[in-house]
């Protein structure tokens, strides 16, 4: 199974946002783990030690 191009776009933006510093004091996460939910089709990712977000085939995503 493929992620769809809006699913990719926003593993982009959400890659961008976490491991980007924009602001002072703000700390950026690694990217630990990033698979598909075959049953789902969801995109799974684990950011960091505790943060965890998916994101739907339409491209939004939640933590």
């Amino acid at each position: 199974m493929e992620p769809t191009d809006k699913q990719a776009q926003g593993l982009y933006r959400l890659c961008y946002r976490l491991t980007n510093v924009i602001y002072p004091g703000w700390q950026y996460r690694s990217i630990e783990i990033v698979r598909i939910n075959e049953r789902t089709g969801n995109l799974y990712m684990l950011a960091g030690d505790n943060l965890d977000f998916e994101i739907k085939p339409t491209g939004g995503y939640e933590p």
